[in-house]
């Protein structure tokens, strides 16, 4: 409204402007400056509104310039120059009203130095292209300076967006993992749940088969049937509380399946009545822990598929290896010509294991190789 005001006042001061034309750009500019608190909702609008003053009339546009900054916010292209090509017009034609008044009631040279009083009032000549640039740097000013502002604001935004991506992607990361982990863990019970109940059944069997014939034998076998299910008990509880997420880490660290627990597996087989022999050649030095633990599963698989095929055959079990060279888990037995103690299963943990072994680039192979069913696995030293 300042500027509005000014420019009336330096046009109705300088006596070649009709009062009419004073009255109808006070009017147009007042509505205008008004519907500026529009200006956000209803740009075109309020940008038509500003525009009628300044092309028709000798007064400011300075609404015009408010409502190409808020539209240069928000559009681009051919919109966002035809807004900007309105409002130069509306300058140029503005800026050349003043240049065609007095000069001491020109804005170009509202602080030079006034005539004195009684004095003629000064003419100039200016040059016609000189408001027209003006015009044009006034809106290339405010155009840049509402890209400028709308370039920040874009940065801003998406500086924070990537923020919040890569804390979500942290986040689903690590879901990830302790799903993961608590998948394995959970396959990894599976497995030995599968183990104790199969050599509880062969215990069971066993005890019904050879129950009248020495009690102490009857008494040793059912300790061992109380003690694999109170450790398949275990087991249960602590991947239930894997899968909660509440198992405590010394829990785990309880019932470590390594490669040197290998020999306890294997003396558990021979408790079970199934006759096993173990060769072991491993030079000195600290195998990873992951490399242990998938070892002990390899063993404790074939075990428990030899507990259920091949019982009355004998399971021949070789562990040899360097740290140049990586582990080698050789297992093999005889076919047995007596059905299965159990229907034949879906090797489901075979193909685990298979995956397992990938997983830390070793590599595993089961079958029928002649008379014999082996299982070939090689291992790296450190994983």
């Amino acid at each position: 409204m300042f500027c509005t005001l000014m420019t009336l006042g330096l046009s109705a001061d300088s006596g070649n402007v009709h009062d009419l034309n004073i009255g109808l750009g006070l009017t147009l500019n007042l509505a205008a400056a008004v519907a500026l608190v529009w200006r956000h909702e209803r740009p075109w609008l309020v940008l038509a509104i500003a525009l009628a003053g300044p092309l028709f009339f000798s007064t400011d546009a300075t609404a015009a310039l408010i409502v190409l900054y808020a539209i240069a916010g928000s559009e681009r292209g051919e919109r966002l120059a035809a807004a900007a090509v309105g409002v130069f017009l509306a300058c140029g034609v503005s800026l050349t009203y003043d240049a065609n008044r007095t000069r001491d009631n020109s804005v170009l040279t509202i602080a030079s130095t006034k005539p004195e009083k009684g004095a003629p009032k000064p003419e100039w000549d200016i040059a016609l292209w000189i408001p027209w640039f003006v015009a044009a740097m006034l809106v290339a000013i405010v155009v840049g300076i509402a890209l400028l502002k709308h370039t920040r604001t874009e940065l801003a935004e998406a500086e924070h967006s990537r923020d919040r991506a890569h804390s979500q992607s942290h986040a689903m990361r690590d879901e990830m993992i302790r799903t993961e982990e608590r998948t394995r863990i959970a396959r990894d019970m599976h497995d030995t749940l599968a183990a104790s109940l199969s050599r509880i059944s062969l215990f069971a069997g066993a005890l019904q088969v050879n129950g009248a014939d020495n009690p102490e034998k009857v008494a040793n076998t059912a300790s061992m049937i109380r003690s694999t299910a109170h450790n398949a008990l275990d087991d249960l509880k602590n991947i239930v509380g894997v899968l909660r997420g509440t198992a405590a880490a010394g829990t785990r660290a309880s019932s470590h399946q390594g490669i040197d627990t290998v020999a306890d597996l294997v003396q558990s087989a021979r408790a079970a009545g199934l006759h096993t022999t173990l060769f072991t050649d491993l030079r000195p030095g600290d195998i990873g822990t992951v490399t242990g633990h998938v070892a002990f599963r390899v063993v404790q698989e074939s075990l428990t598929n030899a507990q259920k095929y091949a019982s009355d055959q004998t399971v021949r079990i070789a562990i040899t290896g360097a740290d140049d060279d990586g582990i080698r888990i050789d297992i093999r037995n005889t076919l047995s010509s007596q059905p299965p103690v159990v229907p034949l299963g879906s090797r489901a943990g075979l193909h685990g294991l298979s995956e397992q072994t990938r997983d830390i680039g070793g590599t595993l192979n089961a079958g029928v190789l002649g008379n014999e069913f082996v299982v070939d696995c090689w291992l790296p030293w450190y994983a």
